[in-house]
């Protein structure tokens, strides 16, 4: 019998397991396959967890001798994986020019066909919660209107990276994290019929 393993997943079991198993699968694959998979601030796919980002960042992992609420503790993770994801020599920096783009992970609740599929009141019920600003009331969002001049944040820019690419790997790699984060105050249940 032939077993095939995508290289990425195997590496991905290494960096979970614990010290007995790791021993186990460098004496069965080669310490060589396993190298790739250690956690460095040079490559941000190595980073696929929480831990890992505190490996790579040489910071403890968070305990919460406080009861801190769980997406508080989500929060503080994710900023934790966001740095690390930024990697050894990126800097981010706010740019008040405003001629540096940054990347922030996008979430959909629905898919394109089930708001196509809502009826009217279903849609429009959805859809008054973008109001005046279409998306910019989501998560996270900062507001400063009534005076002489505005400005408003869309998104936490601790949780940006530079490019699109990690952005999307911050986002698909986390998604419990940004779940748990993202759901303070409201519950998930079935879908509008």
């Amino acid at each position: 019998m032939k077993v095939e393993i995508e290289e990425s997943k195997l590496q991905t079991a290494y960096a979970n397991a614990c010290d007995g198993v790791k021993d186990f699968m460098e004496s069965l694959f080669g310490k060589k396959v396993f190298e790739a998979a250690k956690p460095t601030l040079d490559d941000y796919k190595t980073i696929r967890t929480y831990e890992d980002a505190c490996k790579a960042l040489g910071e403890p992992i968070f305990e919460d001798p406080n009861n801190l609420p769980n997406h508080i503790i989500a929060l503080m993770k994710l900023e934790t994986i966001s740095r690390a994801l930024w990697g050894r020599n990126f800097q981010p920096k706010p740019d008040g020019e405003g001629s540096k783009v940054y990347w922030y992970p996008w979430f959909a609740l629905w898919t394109k066909k089930e708001v196509e599929d809502m009826n009217p009141e279903q849609r429009g019920a959805l859809l008054s919660a973008a109001a005046h600003y279409g998306a910019g009331a989501g998560f996270g969002y900062l507001g400063a209107y009534g005076r002489s001049s505005g400005a408003f944040a869309g998104i936490g820019f601790r949780l940006c990276q530079e490019t699109e690419e990690k952005a999307k790997y911050f986002g698909q790699q986390f998604i419990e994290l940004w779940a748990e984060y993202l759901k303070f105050n409201f519950t998930v249940g079935n879908r509008l019929k």
